[in-house]
């Protein structure tokens, strides 16, 4: 199912998302990529269509992406080189100096082993328990110009129990970020 919302990308209250997100949908295209986006900006699509303002920015912006293998999220890395998106630290994260701006890319699907993607050394592992399920419930959202997959509510909070479980000395706005979710669940 399909919703609209009246709102524009400036309700997310992150700069340049509509460009970047953009980019991200003509890449994911292009490599024929299934991807949803997760995360804060997630919660607050789901929000915006109740009329309810993001409580907090970010300056990153989450998407899942349904791929086999760590060729194939090469691939799509050098495309996103190629559109000014750096490797930073994490080797799933990427900044735009153009957009000021960090896009998580992170794998899921056939790459998958015991719940996690393998990447280096450094980063032995990325877990990514729930992305398959919630993704078979996706919804899709109509902003502006463009459509965007998005999770369920309930999908949203495995997400952001899984984040937090796996780094809680990183993650300390996804407790907030569930309790949102649940106080405007019934809304």
């Amino acid at each position: 199912m399909m919703t609209t919302l009246n709102q524009s990308y400036k309700d997310l209250a992150i700069p340049y998302f509509k460009k970047v997100f953009e980019i991200i949908d003509k890449i994911m295209k292009e490599h024929s990529v299934p991807y949803y986006l997760i995360g804060v900006n997630a919660i607050a699509l789901e929000l915006l269509k109740k009329g309810i303002k993001p409580s907090r920015g970010t300056k990153d912006i989450d998407f899942a992406i349904m791929i086999s293998s760590i060729e194939e999220y090469e691939s799509i890395s050098v495309s996103l080189q190629k559109e000014g998106f750096n490797k930073v630290k994490a080797p799933w994260t990427f900044y735009a100096d153009k957009y000021n701006v960090a896009v998580d890319i992170l794998p899921f699907g056939e790459i998958e082993e015991k719940d996690t993607a393998k990447f280096t050394e450094r980063y032995s592992d990325l877990h990514i328990l729930g992305f398959n399920e919630v993704l078979e419930d996706a919804e899709e959202v109509q902003i502006e110009d463009k459509i965007v997959n998005i999770p369920p509510l309930p999908g949203m909070i495995i997400l952001k129990l899984v984040a937090w479980s796996d780094r809680p000395e990183e993650r300390e706005n996804d407790l907030a970020d569930i309790l949102k979710i649940i106080e405007h669940y019934f809304d």
